[in-house]
C-alpha cells in the first residue's frame, strides 16, 4: 500500500458506516481528496477529536484500492472555538466552502499549497479578531482571485486613493502580513476599508458566478 503524509484542512465530514467518517480534505500535495477514517467515531478512538471540519493537521494516509485511508493525525490547529462564536462561525463556514470550490483532486502542488496556506492564515485572522470578519472575507476573496489569475490591478469603479492602496496591499503582501492590522491601517486606513470591501465584492461577484450557500447567511449579518 502507498503511504503518504500530508498537511491539510478538513473541509467537511460525513458518517461512513456505523463508526467511520468520510472526510473531505484539502491537502498541500494532492489537492482536495476524500479520506476514510475507520472507527473515527467510536469511543476511545485516538482520532475521535481530530476529524472535525476546520481541523488543520498532518495526516498519515494509506492508499487503498480506490481511496485514501486515515491512519493517524497530528493536529496543528483545531480552530475549535470558531464554530462556537456567532460573530465568526458563518465566516469560517464560508472559508471552508470557498476552499472546496477552488480546489480539486490532482491540482498542481504549488497551487494546492498556496490555497491551503491562504485558508490557514485566514482562519487564524478570524480567530485573532484583530480585523472585522467582513473585511477578512473581502481580503480573502480578492486574494483568491489573484490565485486564479482573475483579478484586476486596481479596484473596479470609482475607488478612492485609500482603497487603492489597500487593494495593492492585498495583492502584493506576503501571507504573514496579509491580515496584519498595522499594515492594513497604514495601507488604507479606516476610510479606505468600506470602499475596498465594496470593490472586492463587485469584482468577486463579476468573476465568480457560483452561488455559495454560506453567503446567504452572511448577507443578513
Amino acid at each position: 500500500m502507498e503511504e503518504l503524509t500530508v498537511k491539510g484542512i478538513i473541509l467537511a465530514t460525513a458518517p461512513q458506516g456505523e463508526y467511520g467518517r468520510r472526510i473531505n480534505l484539502l491537502t498541500d500535495r494532492l489537492g482536495r481528496i476524500t479520506v476514510f477514517a475507520s472507527g473515527a467515531a467510536k469511543a476511545g478512538s485516538h482520532i475521535i477529536g481530530s476529524t472535525r471540519p476546520l481541523t488543520c493537521a498532518e495526516f498519515d494516509l494509506a492508499k487503498g484500492r480506490s481511496a485514501w485511508n486515515l491512519h493517524s493525525v497530528r493536529v496543528i490547529e483545531s480552530f475549535e472555538e470558531l464554530p462556537l462564536d456567532m460573530d465568526v462561525s458563518f465566516y469560517a463556514a464560508y472559508v471552508l466552502e470557498l476552499g472546496d470550490y477552488f480546489s480539486e483532486a490532482g491540482m498542481p502542488e504549488e497551487e494546492s499549497k498556496a490555497l491551503l496556506n491562504l485558508m490557514y492564515v485566514t482562519l487564524l485572522a478570524l480567530k485573532q479578531k484583530a480585523l472585522s470578519p467582513a473585511l477578512i472575507r473581502r481580503i480573502l476573496e480578492l486574494r483568491l482571485l489573484k490565485l486564479q489569475g482573475e483579478y484586476t490591478m486596481t479596484p473596479p469603479g470609482d475607488a478612492d486613493a485609500d482603497a487603492v492602496k489597500l487593494w495593492q496591499h492585498v495583492l502584493s503582501s506576503s501571507l504573514t502580513g496579509l491580515y496584519d492590522p498595522g499594515r492594513i491601517r497604514e495601507a488604507g486606513g479606516a476610510d479606505g476599508e468600506d470602499a475596498f470591501m465594496e470593490s472586492s465584492a463587485i469584482l468577486f461577484t463579476r468573476q465568480i458566478s457560483h452561488h455559495f450557500r454560506s453567503s446567504d447567511i452572511l448577507q443578513e449579518l
